[in-house]
C-alpha cells in the first residue's frame, strides 16, 4: 500500500533476490507551457514508459508518481507546488520499497526524469544502504532552486531541500541534461552536482537514445 494515493506501476521480475532498476516518471505534464497547473499530470509521452521497458536487466520496474495515471483522492494542488511534499515522498519512497521486496532485492537503482530525479534521490538519501546509484535524466536536484532560477513562485507545499542538498554529494550519482535543454540547462544542472553528463544536441524530452547503454548499466 502507499497510501493516501494510488501509485501507477509495472514490473518484470526474472531474477528474485538480485538488485532491481526502478524508473521514476518525470512531472512534464503537471504545469503547461503558461506555468499554470494543468487538469491531470498524467504523462502525454510515453518516453520514460519505453526507456524503462528497454532495459534489458532481469529485474526492472516503472512507477508513476502520484496522481498519474490515477487521480483517487488528488487535488490538483498534489501536482502543484505540493507534488514533492512529504506526503508525496513518503508514498514513494513506500512504492520503492514494495518494489524490491516483489523482487527480493537487498538494493536497487533509482531512476529519475524530469522531477523524479528529486525523488530518487531523496528516497537514496533515507536508504543509504538500500539504493546502490541514483541515475538521472533531465532530472531536477532541487525544484525551489529551479523555480528561483525560471522566474517563478516557490513550491510552497513541497518541502525544503537546503539541508538535503549538502549531503546529497554522499550519493553515488551520474546525471544525464541535455546540450539544448532550456528546461533544466545544464550550467544550472552543474550548480547541483559534479557528477553531469551534457548529451549533445538533447533537449529536455529528446535525444537520449544515444546514452541508453549508460543508464542500463551496460556501459560504464
Amino acid at each position: 500500500m502507499t497510501p493516501p494515493y494510488v501509485l501507477s506501476s509495472w514490473h518484470r521480475i526474472n531474477a528474485y533476490g538480485e538488485p532491481i532498476r526502478i524508473y521514476i516518471e518525470g512531472d512534464v505534464d503537471s504545469v503547461g507551457a503558461d506555468g499554470a497547473v494543468t487538469a491531470n499530470p498524467t504523462p502525454k509521452s510515453d518516453f520514460w514508459r519505453q526507456v524503462a521497458a528497454g532495459d534489458p536487466g532481469r529485474n526492472t520496474a516503472y512507477l508513476g508518481q502520484p496522481c498519474q495515471y490515477v487521480q483517487v483522492g488528488c487535488s490538483a494542488n498534489d501536482w502543484g507546488s505540493a507534488r514533492f511534499s512529504k506526503t508525496a515522498i513518503d508514498s514513494m519512497e513506500q512504492a520503492v520499497l514494495n518494489l524490491m521486496k516483489k523482487a527480493g532485492a537487498k538494493q536497487a537503482v533509482l531512476v529519475g526524469y524530469a522531477g523524479g530525479a528529486q525523488l530518487a534521490g531523496l528516497i537514496a538519501m533515507k536508504h543509504p544502504d538500500k539504493v546502490a546509484q541514483v541515475i538521472t535524466v533531465a532530472g531536477v536536484w532541487d525544484y525551489q532552486d529551479w523555480a528561483k532560477h525560471q522566474g517563478l513562485d516557490a513550491f510552497k507545499g513541497s518541502i525544503d531541500l537546503t539541508t538535503w542538498r549538502k549531503k546529497r554529494q554522499k550519493l553515488n550519482q551520474l546525471h544525464f541534461v541535455g546540450e539544448k535543454d532550456e528546461i533544466v540547462p545544464p550550467e544550472l544542472a552543474r550548480t547541483w552536482s559534479d557528477k553531469v553528463v551534457v548529451v549533445k544536441g538533447a533537449t529536455h524530452t529528446k535525444g537520449y537514445n544515444k546514452i541508453y547503454s549508460k543508464i542500463y548499466g551496460e556501459e560504464k
